[in-house]
């Protein structure tokens, strides 16, 4: 059976089961928002009691209220959608607002002045919602269904649509996941890992990496808000908040039905590309919603399934030549290479035969095939991905006070995940994600509604690396056993750094289970709206990595001059193995919040809240996480080296990390009317918010002994047998050790690992805007934004037990001159990184009238900080005796940034019968993203300082601007104006001193749509990404040791065209 058969065959088995056991589904969720304001009559005189309905023009359901003695009146906890408002009161005249929308989160802050005269009269007004925000400090945006709908989105990601906000951009937030979309948002010069995701209400983070797991189709979305400062104290995440609604049923049956298609005839070649590779994408699905009982319940169901066959982007390469398989690196003249051996030159660069270690010209000549384009191997890595999806939702009004609301996520995701080109070998990798929630909504009088959520959350990632052959390091030769008793494949590792990896991949295993709780009240008294609450969140994070058990070799160029020849001399830079890391991380989180928006006048609103956030770190089941105190022994495990702590140790915690009861979170801000005309308004708000590390940081600390065994050994006596001459000799295997084996453990030293400092802190950022808004007509307003933060205590990894250099300083004798005896090559998590934002944000935003919509904004920023990752301890300090050495541009740095997005309905033409039929129902749809590129900083490639850390800086000697005349893809810098650090230094260039090419992109589509009936259509799309087919380059290789330093050998995607069908009804 084809797959397409299969999943209409799924899809339509699960969409019948589901009609028909509605009464079965018990897990609900709702996206809500609120509509207030202060009715007046002619004069400007507030108006008591008058009374107010609100009916959802989309379910029937309706509301009503009456204000206040100040002329309040509040719509608390709305689910979202549009609204009809009518306004009576005894000797004024009714007045009618219809067509209000209300978007998730958004608070509507509605001027409504009475005309004097007989009741019975009615006044009709347009509702469109101010283009303004008059009750809010927080900066904030919206995206709508039309747009999600209309932009081009580059495989249906809606989360691309996020840029559209100021401040934020997308990015790579690392390959650890392996996820096949690794792509995170930054907003405001925070991290990706920062951001707070829900969907529909209920927190939606994968708690293992911080980000968000899986987006919905784009069809099964309502709209979904960015708030990107000074958000509400209700909320916690010290980046933004970005609010997911899913679509709801109405009283109308409706729905979609599509197929988006893309193959390689479709394409442009890439720029490094010497073929247009394979590539075809199918994406199909639809959705279906309506009334089982109209005015009362209602439900939503999509469907979407992907199939992608592609090899996305060209591989460069260099991989040995001919010569160089022979032992002949004379072309490399006049760069010299030297016999380790002896430090002394071999007579023209040819290596010996005799000197050519058997194991490393046996992994050549099986795994790494010729250079084709001149040095290089320029190919592609096929990538294989099948993902299927559906969501279930349902709502039902208990009784016209009592909103039940649910929904039911699925996404399974199967990602042939490919490891160096040349070599062939790939992983298999199945990601299956699970979400669903349950809330009830009560509203117990005009004044006082309740909310109670309740959400569970699987994210579930299993690789199984697979090879040509099954290879492993040992079928070649080298005596090194796995380090596990796992029965798994073993793969290979060889690292020639600054040219080609061979890597298999490594068995592992990710799971996070979440378990959320959550009751907010609002209570509206006065010209106050009181919000409260609490939230509970369990987690539960299962995790194994069998990555290093086979051994890891490193050559990069250390001992020879160059990494290849040091390859083929055997002589390793660095070895690691471990035993398999094992992780079972249980987590509780619990937030309480108190928010006041008081409304002092109908020009002045007040937000003052306070959020508290205890910080109770994690623990470990196995008590695997280690710490390090300088000067402690041990008494639960006496044996360890001077500093290592353990849970149980006096003053150490289970968790490492020291609980913090003490969190609290002020949120202050104010709106106000500047000219009382809801036309001008100023806004500006302070606040600080709290940030705990994911989940990933605490297992990259639990490869330490006892519970497991992580050795790294530098500079071994050969390639072949690394534990030659080792005490002890090879450790492995080796099962995992009990913690009722610590007293008696003995280690094996050096410890290689990480640790965790258990003096850290819980991170906060002290976020800040200033923000001056105009609405020029009904339909245009513009925004001038100054937009800070300021960040302290955020985690950060780095290497904090150097090799103390001296005379007779050599790699060989590096872990004898280490800082704390006993321990190698050591991360230490502390919360010891600052960093700063800065910004000016301006943004113009047209709403939909004469056919156009448009949103523009430009942002000037500049994002500080120590380190941009808590994870990567490869990206902290060179100088470990002075962390604020890195400090400078973030990875994520972007100063100029500048969006504009078009929806565009092309004017009616006069037309009848097939005339018209061509002529009219065009729309144009565009997305326009410039940036001035992200900095990197040039590297010395080796362990120039010999301090056993290997992220030394270069040093800088001259002017790095490229020479006239010289292509920038051949050497993007002068690259004559940098050098290798002077032996025993860390290099003195700047981190992020270089920054990467500009990046431009246009993004179009057309659409045709056939109208048949009122309710049916057919729509043809023709898409294109990257109109322009521009090479938008990647950042230049930046070691000074790699054979391609200074050369950009990658570009980002190039032109490429997607057609599709979709039919409305």
């Amino acid at each position: 059976m084809s797959r397409q058969r299969r999943f209409v065959r799924v899809t339509s088995t699960l969409l019948f089961l589901f009609c028909f056991s509605l009464l079965t589904s018990a897990l609900f969720a709702q996206a809500t928002g609120r509509i207030g304001g202060t009715v007046t009559d002619s004069t400007g005189a507030l108006v008591p009691s008058a009374s107010i309905s609100c009916k959802n023009l989309d379910t029937g359901i309706s509301r009503a209220v009456e204000t206040n003695a100040a002329g309040i009146f509040e719509f608390p906890d709305l689910p979202i959608g549009q609204y009809e408002l009518n306004f009576t009161k005894q000797g004024f005249r009714s007045q009618k607002t219809d067509k209000v929308t209300l978007v998730t989160g958004s608070t509507m802050d509605m001027q409504i002045q009475l005309q004097v005269g007989d009741s019975t009269q009615s006044v009709t007004v347009t509702g469109e919602a101010p283009l303004v925000q008059s009750a809010s400090s927080s900066v904030e945006s919206s995206v709508t269904v039309a747009q999600m709908q209309d932009l081009p989105l580059n495989g249906r990601n809606a989360l691309q649509l996020t840029t559209l906000t100021p401040g934020t951009a997308i990015t790579d937030v690392g390959t650890e996941s392996g996820q096949q979309d690794n792509r995170g948002l930054t907003v405001n010069g925070l991290r990706a890992t920062q951001n707070n995701f829900q969907l529909d209400g209920a927190i939606y983070n994968d708690r293992f990496f911080d980000s968000v797991p899986t987006m919905p189709d784009p069809d099964a979305l309502e709209e979904f808000t960015i708030q990107s400062s000074n958000y509400s104290a209700e909320y916690g995440g010290a980046g933004a908040l970005v609010q997911l609604s899913t679509r709801s049923g109405t009283n109308e049956l409706h729905g979609t039905a599509f197929e988006f298609l893309r193959n390689t005839d479709l394409d442009a070649r890439n720029f490094f590309a010497l073929k247009l590779p394979p590539f075809k994408l199918n994406q199909f699905g639809g959705t279906v919603g309506g009334p089982i009982r109209k005015n009362r319940t209602f439900f939503f169901f999509s469907a979407q399934d992907t199939q992608r066959r592609s090899a996305p982007s060209p591989v460069s390469i260099t991989t040995p030549t001919a010569a160089e398989r022979t032992g002949d690196f004379s072309a490399l003249l006049p760069k010299v290479i030297t016999n380790p051996s002896t430090g002394q030159p071999f007579p023209n660069n040819v290596i010996p035969a005799s000197l050519l270690d058997p194991v490393s010209v046996k992994i050549a000549n099986a795994l790494l095939p010729l250079p084709n384009s001149g040095t290089q191997w320029v190919g592609v890595e096929n990538q294989n991905l099948d993902d299927t999806q559906y969501l279930v939702k349902i709502d039902h009004m208990i009784t016209q006070n009592n909103h039940l609301s649910g929904r039911y996520f699925y996404d399974q995701d199967n990602f042939q995940r490919p490891f160096n080109a040349p070599t062939g070998f790939f992983a298999e990798n199945l990601f299956r994600n699970q979400t669903a929630t349950l809330s009830d909504t009560q509203i117990f009088g005009p004044t006082f509604t309740a909310t109670f959520y309740g959400s569970a959350g699987r994210f579930a990632r299993t690789q199984i690396p697979e090879a040509p052959g099954l290879q492993t390091l040992q079928s070649f030769g080298q005596n090194v056993p796995l380090g596990t008793q796992v029965p798994i494949f073993p793969g290979i590792r060889d690292n020639i750094s600054g040219f080609v990896n061979i890597f298999s991949g490594g068995a592992l295993r990710q799971d996070s289970t979440s378990f959320i709780y959550r009751a907010i009240a609002t209570k509206v008294t006065g010209a106050h709206q009181l919000t409260f609450g609490a939230e509970f969140e369990r987690t539960r994070i299962d995790a194994n990595d069998y990555s290093y058990t086979p051994g890891d070799n490193t050559f990069n160029g250390q001992n020879s001059g160059n990494a290849i020849s040091d390859f083929y001399l055997g002589a390793e830079s660095q070895f690691f193995q471990d035993n398999g890391r094992t992780f079972y991380l249980r987590e509780d989180r619990f937030y309480a919040f108190m928010q006041d928006d008081w409304k002092v006048s109908h020009r002045l609103t007040l937000n003052l809240g306070l959020r508290w956030e205890p910080w109770l770190p994690p623990i470990d089941l196995n008590n695997s996480l280690t710490g390090f105190v300088p000067g402690v022994q041990s008494t639960v495990a006496p044996n360890a080296p001077l500093g290592m702590v353990f849970p149980g140790d006096k003053g150490i915690q289970n968790s490492i990390f020291k609980k913090d009861w003490k969190d609290f979170a002020p949120r202050i801000g104010f709106a106000f009317d500047a000219f009382g005309d809801h036309k001008t308004i100023i806004r500006a708000g302070y606040g600080i918010f709290y940030s705990f590390p994911e989940g990933l940081l605490y297992q990259r600390t639990d490869a330490m002994q006892p519970t497991d065994l992580y050795l790294s050994i530098p500079n071994p006596p050969s390639f072949d047998n690394p534990y030659q001459g080792f005490p002890g000799g090879d450790p492995f295997p080796r099962p995992h050790i009990l913690p009722s084996q610590f007293g008696t453990y003995k280690f094996v030293t050096p410890l290689s690992g990480g640790v965790l400092d258990p003096t850290s802190r819980v991170g906060y950022t002290q976020n800040w805007n200033l923000t001056v808004e105009h609405q020029f007509h009904n339909d245009i307003a513009a925004s001038v934004a100054y937009v800070g933060n300021h960040g302290a205590n955020i985690m950060g990894s780095r290497q904090f037990n150097p090799a103390i250099f001296g005379p007779g300083a050599t790699v060989a004798n590096e872990n004898t001159r280490r800082l704390y005896p006993g321990l190698g090559a050591v991360e230490l998590a502390s919360s010891y990184v600052y960093d700063e934002f800065n910004s000016l944000q301006l943004n113009v935003t047209k709403r939909f009238s004469g056919g156009l919509t448009l949103l523009t904004n430009f942002v000037w920023s500049k994002t500080i900080d120590d380190t941009s990752s808590a994870t990567e301890g490869n990206a902290g300090p060179p100088n470990p005796f002075n962390f604020r050495s890195a400090r400078g541009p973030a990875d994520f740095d972007q100063k100029f940034r500048y969006n504009l997005s078009v929806v565009y309905a092309l004017p009616k033409m006069k037309a009848a019968g097939w005339k018209n039929t061509v002529v009219n129902g065009w729309k144009l749809n565009v997305i326009t993203t410039l940036d001035s590129g992200t900095p990197f900083t040039v590297t010395s490639g080796t362990d120039r300082s010999e301090s056993g850390i290997g992220n030394d800086y270069a040093n800088i000697a001259g002017d790095p601007t490229r020479p006239a005349g010289v292509s920038g893809v051949q050497e993007y810098f002068n690259t004559a104006a940098f050098a290798a650090a002077t032996i025993g230094t860390f290099g003195n260039v700047g981190r992020g001193l270089l920054r990467g090419p500009a990046y431009f992109d246009i993004d179009m589509s057309l659409f045709k749509d056939f109208v048949f009936t009122e309710r049916f259509k057919l729509q043809f799309r023709a898409e294109s990404f990257n109109t322009e087919n521009r090479a938008n380059f990647q950042n230049p290789v930046s070691s000074v040791s790699s054979g391609t330093f200074g050369r950009i050998t990658g570009a980002n995607d190039p032109r490429v065209l997607q057609f599709a069908m979709k039919m409305y009804f």
